[in-house]
C-alpha cells in the first residue's frame, strides 16, 4: 500500500494534465495508453478525484467477460432504462445513450481497460465525444483494435493522448524508503532497467514479495486473456529465458501464433540474421514466469533444449538459456557460459554476470578473468585484484591465446595506479602479440593509463597509433578516438580536439559499441568539452554520464561554476558529499566545487568580490597536502605517491580539483593564494597542457601574481578556440590602464561562457573608468556587469524572480511584454505617467537590464 501510494504521488502532475485538457472546450477528450502495471487505474481515480463535484460522472470498466458482449459496458444503465442490450440495434442505442448522458450537464465519461470493450460501445462513446456531448477519458494498454475508434479522434485533434511513461530514480529511490529499505544509485538504476519504471514490477523487485494465485489473476493477465493455449506455452519459454531465437520458436510452433502475439503488442520480434523474441512489457513476462511450477519449468526446458542446441545462440538468447539450464543444477559448456557473461558484462549487468560465471563452478582461466572483469564493473577492485593477481602468477600464463593475454594486461592496467606503472607485470605481452584487434586493445587501455597519470605525449602517441590503424576494431578506435580529443584540448589545440570528440561520440551509432565504451569514452568527452568552454555540450554528456554509471558524480555542477548557476551547484553537491558514496578523486573534485560554490553564494548575498568564505580557515587545501610547489608533483609519473596505491587516479581530475580548491581559497586572500595558482598553471606547462595553464595563470593573473601575468601571454598563444581567445584577452589586461583592455577581457568571458570571471572584470573596468572619468567606458562596463550579475542573480534552483515581485511589478513587467506604454500602463495600473517612470526604473535597477527591451526578455522567462 505504501509502494502504490508514492506511485500515485508520482502521478499528480499526469492527473492534473488531464484535469486541465477536461476544461479546454477546444478538447473532447484524452486517451491514456501505458503498459499494465504503470498505473493507468490510479489515474483514471485521481481524475474523478480532482473533478468539479457538481460535474456529473459516468465510469465504465472493460473486462475480459462482457469484451465480446455488445454494449457489454451500457448493461446496467440500460437496464435501468428498461431495455436489454442483445435487442438494440446500433442506431436507436446511441439514441438512447445519448438521452441518458444528456439528463445530466457536460458530463465526464471514464473508461478504464478500453481495450477490454466491445466495439459497438466504443464507437458510441467515440461519436458522442465527437458530437460534444459528453467529456471522455479512457485509458488501454496499446492502440490496438477497438481503441483505435478513439485514437482517430486523437488523429483528428480532438483528442489529447497521453503515454505514461515509467518512475524515474527518484520515484524508486521514494519507493524503497517507504516499504523500508534504503537503496544505493546502482541497485535503483539496475531496478529501473529491469522494470523500465513500471511500478508493480518495481514493487515485485524491491519487497521480493510472492504474488499469490488470487493476484495474478489482475491486470498483468488481461493481455493474456484471449491467448491459445499453444501460444501461452510458448510465451511461458519465452519468459522463463528472458529471449529465444525466432528459428527456434519456430521449430514449435506455427509461425502464424509468433505473428499473431506480435501484431497484439504481446512479445517483439528484432530483425536480422539471429532474430530474438522477447515478451515486450516486464510486468507480464514476471507473471508468467511466477505462473510456472517448477515441475513445468523443467518440462519446458526439456522441450526447448533440442532445439536450441541445434540453433546458433547469441546475445540475450544465449543468456537466457545457460541462466535457465543452471538454475537447475545442469552443467553448462564453458564455452557457452562465457559469452553470456560477456554479453552481461558488455551492457553493463556485472551482477548476472557474477552469478553466471560463479554458478559455473569451473576453472578455466578465461572464465576467471571475465570474472574480474565484472567484479571491477561492480566496483569490487579488491577482489578483481585478488583474481587477476592469481592469474598472472600461474605457471600456465604464457600458454594463453594472445586474446586471452590482451585482456589480461588490459585488466592489469585499470587495476593499477598509474603513478605506479614500474609495478606492472604484464609489459612482456604487447611484444608477443601479433594481431591489430589484440595490440588495438592493449594500446589503447595503455594509452589511457599513460593519460591518467599525467603522461600525455606517451598517451597521445598511443592513442593515435590505434585510432589511424583501420586494422584494429572499431570500439578500440573509438576509445582512442575520444582519449585523443581529450588529450588535444588538454594540450591546447582545442580545435582539433573538438573535430575528434565529435567523431568519437558519431562512432557510438557503430553496431559493435558496447556499454564498456561508451562507460570508458563518455568521462573523456566530458573532460574535453568542459576545458574547450562547450557547457552546453558538456551537460548533454554529462546526461549520458548519469545513464551510463549509475552512482557516478554530478559533473554538471562543474559547469554550473562557470556559468553563474551556484545555487544549483550548491544543491547537487551537497547531496552528493553527504550522501559520502564518492571514493578517490571523484569525491574530492567534487568537495573542492562545494567550497567554491559555497564561496561564490556569499559573495553573491553580499554583493563584495572580497567577502568572508564560510569554513574557508578550518579546511586544509588539497594544494597544501599535496605539496605542489615543491617539484615533486611534477616528477610524480616517477615519485612513490603518498597513501594508499589509486587504481583509479587520474592526474587531470586531481589538477581540476585543486584549481577549484584554490578559486575557493583565493575568494577571501587573493593575494596569499596567487603564487599557488601560479605554481599550479607552472606545473600543467610543463607538462605540455597549455589549456588547463591558461586557466589557472587567468586566475593568478586577475589575483595580482606578476609571474603569471608574464607567462600567460605566451601560453596563450599555445591555445586556440575560445578560450585561447579569452586567454589572450586577460593576458592584455595590466593594472594602471584606461581599463579599455579590461572590458574586452570582461566581454571575452561574456561570450565564453565565464559569468563570475566577466562580472569580476566588468566591476573591475567600471572603478577604472569611473575614476578616469570615461563615459563610454562606464556603460560599456555596467551593461557587461548587469548580463553577468542578472545570471548570477536569477540561476537556476536559486533565488525565484516571480518570489521576489510584487503584484504590481509583475502587471508592469507584463504591460511591457505586450508593448503597451507608459501612459497606457498607468490608465491600467490607475497610477500617474511620472509613477510607472519611477517604477520601471526600480525594476530596471532590481533586474539588471538597460532597457525595456531587455525586460521583455525577463517577461519571457517569467512566463
Amino acid at each position: 500500500m505504501r509502494s502504490a501510494r508514492a506511485a500515485a504521488r508520482g502521478s499528480r502532475a499526469e492527473i492534473a494534465e488531464i484535469t486541465g485538457f477536461l476544461a479546454d472546450p477546444h478538447i473532447c477528450g484524452v486517451l491514456v495508453i501505458g503498459a499494465s502495471g504503470m498505473g493507468k487505474t490510479t489515474i483514471i481515480n485521481g481524475v474523478a478525484a480532482n473533478l468539479d463535484p457538481d460535474v456529473p460522472v459516468f465510469r465504465f470498466r472493460g473486462s475480459n467477460l462482457i469484451a465480446t458482449r455488445k454494449l457489454g459496458i451500457f448493461e446496467v444503465l440500460l437496464s435501468c432504462e428498461g431495455e436489454q442490450a442483445d435487442e438494440i440495434a446500433s442506431g436507436a442505442a446511441l439514441s438512447i445513450m445519448s438521452r441518458i448522458f444528456e439528463r445530466e450537464h457536460s458530463p465526464v465519461v471514464l473508461i478504464d481497460n478500453a481495450d477490454r470493450v466491445d466495439e459497438h460501445s466504443l464507437s458510441i462513446i467515440a461519436q458522442l465525444a465527437a458530437a460534444g456531448r459528453i467529456r471522455l477519458v479512457a485509458a488501454a494498454e496499446t492502440i490496438r483494435p477497438p481503441v483505435d475508434l478513439l485514437a482517430a479522434l486523437w488523429t483528428a485533434g480532438k483528442m489529447v493522448r497521453t503515454d505514461l511513461e515509467g518512475l524515474d530514480e527518484t520515484a524508486i529511490a521514494a519507493i524503497a524508503r517507504e516499504t523500508g529499505g534504503e537503496l544505493d544509485d546502482r541497485t535503483i538504476a539496475d531496478y529501473r532497467r529491469k522494470s523500465q519504471g513500471n511500478p508493480r514490477m518495481l514493487r515485485k523487485l524491491i519487497v521480493g514479495a510472492a504474488s499469490s494465485v488470487s493476484s495474478r489473476r489482475g491486470a498483468d493477465h488481461r493481455a493474456l486473456w484471449n491467448v491459445l493455449p499453444e501460444q501461452k506455452r510458448i510465451l511461458e519459454m519465452i519468459a522463463m529465458a528472458g529471449a529465444l531465437p525466432y528459428e527456434a520458436l519456430r521449430n514449435l510452433c506455427e509461425p502464424e501464433l509468433l505473428d499473431n502475439l506480435a501484431e497484439r503488442g504481446i512479445i517483439s520480434i528484432t530483425r536480422g540474421r539471429h532474430a530474438e523474441v522477447v515478451v515486450v512489457e516486464p510486468a507480464v513476462a514476471q507473471s508468467l514466469r511466477d505462473g510456472v511450477q517448477p515441475s513445468h519449468s523443467l518440462q519446458l526446458l526439456r522441450d526447448i533444449t533440442p532445439v536450441l542446441e541445434t540453433t546458433p545462440l547469441v546475445g540475450a538468447a544465449l543468456f537466457g538459456q545457460v541462466r535457465w539450464t543452471q538454475n537447475w543444477g545442469v552443467p553448462v559448456d564453458e564455452v557457452k557460459v562465457l559469452g553470456a557473461a560477456m554479453w552481461a558484462n558488455e551492457r553493463g549487468d556485472y551482477t548476472a554476470a557474477i552469478e553466471l560465471l560463479r554458478d559455473s563452478n569451473s576453472e578455466d582461466p578465461e572464465i576467471y578473468l571475465e570474472l574480474a572483469r565484472a567484479e571491477r564493473g561492480r566496483g569490487d577492485a579488491v577482489e578483481a585484484e585478488h583474481i587477476v593477481d592469481r592469474l598472472i602468477s600461474s605457471p600456465q600464463v604464457g600458454e594463453g591465446s594472445d586474446r586471452y593475454l590482451s585482456r589480461l594486461a588490459c585488466l592489469e592496467l585499470r587495476l593499477t595506479d598509474p603513478r605506479e606503472s614500474r609495478t606492472l607485470r604484464t609489459e612482456w605481452i604487447r611484444e608477443r602479440l601479433r594481431s591489430p584487434v589484440d595490440t588495438g586493445r592493449l594500446d589503447v587501455t595503455r594509452a589511457h593509463f599513460e593519460v591518467r597519470g599525467g603522461r600525455l605525449d606517451e598517451g597521445r602517441r598511443l592513442a593515435e597509433r590505434v585510432f589511424r590503424n583501420r586494422s584494429c576494431l572499431p570500439r578500440h578506435r573509438q576509445r582512442a578516438c575520444s582519449l585523443l580529443g581529450q588529450v588535444e584540448i588538454m594540450c591546447g589545440r582545442i580545435e582539433c580536439g573538438l573535430e575528434y570528440l565529435t567523431q568519437a561520440e558519431m562512432m557510438f551509432a557503430l553496431p559493435d559499441t558496447t556499454s564498456f565504451e561508451v562507460e570508458d569514452s563518455v568521462p573523456q568527452i566530458f573532460i574535453g568539452f568542459y576545458l574547450a568552454g562547450e557547457w552546453e555540450r558538456a551537460r548533454s554528456t554529462a546526461k549520458r554520464i548519469g545513464a551510463v554509471q549509475p552512482g557516478s558524480v554530478p559533473v554538471a555542477a562543474l559547469v554550473d561554476l562557470w556559468t553563474g548557476h551556484f545555487t544549483r551547484a550548491r544543491q547537487t553537491l551537497s547531496r552528493v558529499v553527504a550522501k559520502d558514496s564518492q571514493r578517490g578523486d571523484g569525491r574530492e573534485i567534487m568537495q573542492s566545487a562545494l567550497h567554491l560554490a559555497e564561496g561564490l553564494l556569499q559573495m553573491r548575498e553580499t554583493s563584495n568580490r572580497r567577502a568572508s568564505s564560510a569554513s574557508v580557515d578550518d579546511r586544509i587545501a588539497r594544494f597544501r597536502r599535496h605539496e605542489r610547489g615543491n617539484g615533486n608533483s611534477v616528477a610524480g609519473a616517477t615519485s612513490q605517491p603518498q597513501g594508499l596505491p589509486d587504481a583509479d587516479y587520474d592526474w587531470c581530475q586531481d589538477y581540476l580539483a585543486d584549481l577549484l580548491e584554490l578559486q575557493s581559497h583565493a575568494l577571501t586572500n587573493p593575494a596569499k593564494h596567487a603564487d599557488d595558482l601560479c605554481r599550479l598553471g607552472a606545473e600543467a606547462a610543463e607538462r605540455g597542457a597549455h589549456a588547463l595553464a591558461v586557466y589557472a595563470w587567468m586566475e593568478a593573473s586577475r589575483h595580482g601574481s606578476t609571474t603569471a601575468q608574464l607567462n600567460l601571454p605566451g601560453s596563450a598563444e599555445s591555445v586556440d578556440g575560445n578560450l585561447g581567445r579569452l586567454a589572450s584577452a586577460v593576458a592584455k589586461t595590466r593594472s594602471g590602464d584606461d581599463g579599455e583592455s579590461v572590458i574586452a577581457a570582461a566581454d571575452e568571458a561574456l561570450k565564453f561562457g565565464a559569468i563570475v570571471m566577466c562580472a569580476d572584470l566588468a566591476r573591475s573596468a567600471r572603478d577604472r573608468a569611473v575614476q578616469n572619468g570615461n563615459q563610454a567606458a562606464i556603460k560599456q562596463a555596467r551593461m557587461l556587469l548587469d548580463s553577468s550579475l542578472r545570471t548570477i542573480t536569477f540561476d537556476a534552483g536559486g533565488a525565484d524572480m516571480s518570489a521576489i515581485l510584487t503584484t504590481m511589478e509583475k502587471q508592469l513587467i507584463n504591460g511591457v511584454a505586450e508593448g503597451a506604454s507608459n501612459l497606457e500602463l498607468g490608465d491600467r495600473l490607475h497610477l500617474s505617467v511620472r509613477t510607472v517612470e519611477w517604477h520601471l526604473g526600480r525594476l530596471y535597477r532590481r533586474l539588471h537590464v538597460r532597457d525595456r527591451q531587455e525586460l521583455k526578455g525577463i517577461a519571457r522567462s517569467l512566463a
